[in-house]
């Protein structure tokens, strides 16, 4: 009921903005035009062939009048002239039509039947512009036809089963025709699925509310919501279950909004919403907050409850305002009402508008910095610590992490922080891993050329949930073999979320190990594994979060987890490395407690490639041993 009294209120806007992508009225000026000269020249031959010489002058003149018009319509029709003025020059041909047929009737006395075929080829075009225009001129028609009936002798009996019989066959034509134009129109506005405007008339929609707004003043927002985790849904219980979900959906959103206000589906699982309010009184936060009883309760899909909850991002119109700025600027809102967490809203601002254009440029800069030369490895040195278990060579700088930089050049800095989460929903964060994988591998066999690094040094690279599919163990196995190293010379760090995504992750896993590569499950304590994944998968190392180990002084629980989690991996034949040392005080503490190794700002910074060699051995004079790498 709600959705068909939408559609009653927009149907002047669908007639009024879409008609010219049904059947333009240029087209119809144009078909009008040459059926109208193709109808006189057949009214020519007719009046020439079958018409007495005292009544064919007459018809020959109404014929004549019909040749000239239907040129002249065909003409007009190339002209650049308005859709009001082509309008009412089509309505123009379809009266002037009437009435030559009525007169050509009424000089014939009756012999001019034929001429009333002709009515067929233009009074149906009329329904294709308004319903009113379709029963002005069916009434105009039929009156026409009555009165040239009545004025021309024969039997009564057998004009009024004529009048009938054509008058019929016209009003038939006529509303085939706009039902055709109905249905064509609703087809190019109508969202197949749930029935909701589309994309199309939600601009029209959009620009209806501004040209409102403009005119009488009051607020206009668009509001664009999208339904958290709908991919999980199609891909879990398939596609027909997730058209289920947004069928059922759609009268819950529909409940909660204004008698005014026009939901439209944009496609997938995206909808927007237009609101009005006259009086400026709209508060974007109360209209998105309605959204929380269309989430409140589970929907039944083929006999399970699914709970669903959406994200809205609400854009205020201003002045200058248009439809294309109004849905990017609720998109955009919507995206960070997305980031923050699932079911919630936001409204766009400007400072959110500096943010996404920030990441905006940052996502563009990204996919040239390969290609400029703007991407930078550094390395930070990982150090053993004296005491450590499985800690030989203590004291040593043992090896290093691999972490990406980048220096734009129309940005300058890009911490990685900022940059790794575009690059994961650009999709780029594959192929700057795989980037750094080369690099790091590069760099490691040029140490090793150069006895800068001995033997036992390794080097740790980040991987990403992207990265982890069954190609990676041969993509590794190929650059070891180009840079003539082994696999116990890399160690690949995965975090805890890569790792709980499931799939082939264990699988790849397993074999990466089989190369010897040592595998380092990082920030441990901060994301979702459990410990049951220590024994499950075959990790050699956890790393311990740096927040943890900043706590280990002042907080006995942060104490009490470094040291469960150097138990547990002692138990399962795994070492530990602490990240984030930046006192000497932390260092003797891990020390102390039997921590194999760690790195951090008290050892060494990050540094490029060229300044390690001077970076380990300032990590190794740390820790008071005259420090050189691991041999």
């Amino acid at each position: 009921m709600r959705l068909a009294r939408m559609w009653r209120a927009l149907a002047p806007l669908v007639a009024r903005e879409v008609a010219d992508d049904v059947f333009t009225r240029r087209t119809l000026a144009r078909v009008l035009g040459l059926q109208y000269a193709f109808g006189g020249v057949l009214a020519l031959l007719f009046a020439v062939v079958a018409l007495p010489g005292t009544t064919r002058p007459g018809v020959v003149a109404c014929a004549a009048v019909a040749v000239a018009a239907g040129a002249g319509m065909g003409l007009v029709s190339l002209l650049r002239l308005s859709s009001r003025a082509l309008t009412a020059l089509s309505h123009a041909c379809i009266v002037s039509a009437q009435v030559l047929v009525a007169v050509v009737h009424t000089l014939a006395e009756g012999l001019g039947g034929p001429m009333l075929l002709f009515l067929l080829w233009t009074v149906p075009y009329a329904g294709i512009t308004s319903a009113r225009a379709r029963w002005l001129h069916l009434a105009v028609t039929c009156t026409a036809l009555v009165v040239a009936s009545c004025s021309v002798p024969g039997a009564p009996g057998v004009k009024a089963v004529g009048i009938a019989i054509f008058a019929a066959t016209v009003v038939i034509t006529s509303v085939l025709t706009a039902r055709m134009t109905t249905r064509l129109r609703r087809s190019a506005t109508q969202d197949p699925l749930t029935g909701l405007p589309n994309r199309r008339l939600l601009h029209a929609a959009v620009r209806a509310a501004l040209d409102r707004r403009a005119a009488r003043g009051g607020t206009v927002a668009v509001l664009l919501i999208d339904l958290d985790r709908f991919k999980h849904v199609n891909d879990t219980f398939g596609h027909e279950s997730g058209d289920a979900l947004l069928q059922q959906v759609v009268p819950r959103v529909l409940a909660v909004l204004g008698p005014e206000d026009v939901l439209a589906r944009l496609g997938g699982d995206e909808f927007a919403v237009v609101c009005e309010d006259p009086r400026g009184t709209l508060d974007p936060a109360r209209v998105a907050a309605r959204f929380s009883r269309v989430w409140a309760e589970p929907v039944l899909v083929g006999g399970r409850a699914l709970h669903v909850s959406g994200s809205v991002g609400v854009a205020l119109a201003d002045r200058g305002a248009t439809p294309r700025t109004l849905l990017r600027d609720a998109d955009a809102a919507m995206y960070e009402s997305k980031r923050r967490g699932p079911g919630g809203f936001e409204v766009f601002s400007a400072d959110l508008a500096a943010r996404t254009q920030r990441l905006l440029l940052v996502e563009q800069g990204l996919q040239q910095a390969v290609r400029r030369g703007e991407l930078e490895v550094h390395y930070q040195p990982v150090v053993a610590l004296a005491g450590g278990r499985g800690g030989e060579g203590a004291g040593r700088v043992v090896g290093a992490e691999a972490l990406l930089r980048w220096r734009s050049a129309e940005l300058g800095a890009v911490g990685p922080d900022e940059f790794v989460p575009v690059a994961e929903d650009a999709g780029l964060v594959a192929a700057l891993g795989d980037w750094v994988l080369q690099r790091a591998l590069s760099d490691l066999a040029g140490w090793r050329e150069r006895g800068l690094v001995g033997e036992g040094f390794r080097v740790a690279v980040n991987v990403s949930a992207h990265q982890l599919t069954p190609a990676l163990p041969e993509r590794v196995a190929h650059l070891l073999d180009r840079h003539a190293l082994s696999g116990a010379d890399i160690g690949l760090e995965l975090t805890e979320t890569a790792v709980v995504r499931g799939g082939t992750a264990p699988q790849v896993l397993r074999r990466l190990h089989a190369l010897g590569v040592s595998l380092l499950l990082d920030d441990f304590g901060t994301g979702y594994a459990s410990l049951s994944q220590l024994q499950d998968l075959p990790f050699d190392v956890v790393k311990v979060d740096r927040a943890f180990v900043a706590g280990m002084s002042r907080s006995p629980r942060d104490h009490a987890l470094v040291l469960a989690v150097l138990s547990l991996a002692d138990a399962l034949g795994a070492s530990v490395v602490a990240e984030g040392v930046e006192e000497a005080h932390q260092a003797e503490q891990l020390r102390a407690a039997g921590c194999a190794a760690a790195q951090g700002w008290y050892f060494a910074r990050a540094v490029p490639a060229a300044e390690l060699p001077a970076a380990v051995l300032a990590a190794g004079a740390r820790l008071g041993s005259g420090a050189s790498a691991a041999s």
